[in-house]
């Protein structure tokens, strides 16, 4: 079995199935349609929109795993008089006290107000978890969707549009090599193995960000083996001392740079880095397990070269976990 057939397989399974796809749609489909009925008669606020964020609008989720929660992201966009950002704190339970309206079988404890989005959590059928963002429209932003959502140290500019091109432009950036290696799917297989670091995990922004960077220099090529090398390697020696800036919705020239430890910039809000609770050490912790897995890779190469498929697929073991193995054996096997 070769390992271009094995990571074919791989990628293909750590994907959640069509079926799983369905249902969650199913599901949100109802929770929108119901919010915009009950938001509408209580009359408070007015819905414009509800716009799916996160893995999924980007295409990078990942199968439910003991270290992989199957989500959806949804942005809640908020107008009207009340729709202020000194009201937006209120948003929070005012969005949670509609969706038990929406969901008033549900126990109580299935509702959670996070820092910046209400959480249901369905505990039948695949389980899902949706959190609903509010989000206080602003086009005054110049942003396709821009708007405020609360979090604990202040109120953020979003936009879930632009978060979801950022990813999209650079899929179809990829697409101009031939092969199977698109930004999203890499996306997918940094957030796989950052899923596996214990308490160095990180946010899926984070992935997609520190991904889009090496994209930026080295871009992908044909085939999964080096398109991870590349990444790996240009962590190795950026080792996150310099800032990580985009300039698709600001220019980084302009941008007033933190005087954090690490700095990796939300690519639609340059006043958001995603980094900032970073210390020296965790710099070196997470950089250690960057080494790990370049190593490991390294080594795979070697016996790969070598026809040693076995002894490759154990070092690929060494960066994505016996899930490596399991997940790309042939189905007959």
């Amino acid at each position: 079995m070769s390992i271009k057939g094995r990571f074919e397989r791989f990628t293909r399974r750590i994907k959640p199935t069509e079926e799983h796809f369905k249902e969650a749609n199913r599901q949100t489909k109802h929770m929108i349609d119901e919010l915009h009925d009950k938001v509408s008669k209580d009359g408070s606020f007015t819905l414009e929109k509800v716009l799916r964020a996160g893995s999924n609008a980007k295409h990078t989720s990942l199968r439910k795993t003991e270290e992989n929660r199957f989500d959806v992201d949804l942005g809640a966009y908020y107008s009207g008089k009340g729709a202020t950002k000194d009201r937006l704190g209120t948003l929070l339970e005012f969005t949670h006290d509609r969706l038990i309206d929406i969901y008033h079988q549900k126990d109580r404890k299935d509702f959670e107000i996070l820092e910046s989005a209400v959480r249901v959590r369905f505990v039948s059928g695949i389980k899902l978890w949706v959190d609903v963002a509010p989000i206080i429209k602003d086009d005054t932003l110049k942003i396709e969707n821009a708007g405020w959502i609360p979090r604990k140290d202040k109120w953020r500019l979003t936009s879930v549009t632009a978060h979801n091109d950022f990813v999209s432009r650079r899929t179809v950036q990829s697409k101009v090599v031939s092969g199977p290696v698109h930004f999203n799917r890499l996306v997918r297989m940094m957030k796989w193995w950052n899923n596996l670091q214990g308490e160095l995990v990180q946010p899926s922004i984070f992935c997609e960000l520190i991904a889009a960077a090496a994209f930026a220099e080295t871009g992908v090529t044909a085939e999964w083996q080096s398109s991870l090398r590349q990444i790996f390697n240009f962590l190795r020696r950026h080792q996150l001392r310099q800032p990580i800036v985009f300039g698709d919705y600001y220019v980084p020239s302009r941008v007033v740079l933190p005087s954090d430890e690490v700095i990796v910039l939300d690519s639609v809000n340059a006043s958001n880095n995603v980094t900032r609770e970073w210390t020296a050490a965790t710099r070196e912790q997470f950089l250690d397990g960057v080494q790990e897995a370049y190593d490991a890779m390294m080594d795979a190469r070697v016996a790969e070269n070598a026809g040693d498929e076995d002894s490759a697929v154990d070092h690929w073991c060494r960066v994505f976990g016996d899930a490596f193995r399991d997940l790309s054996e042939n189905e007959e096997d």
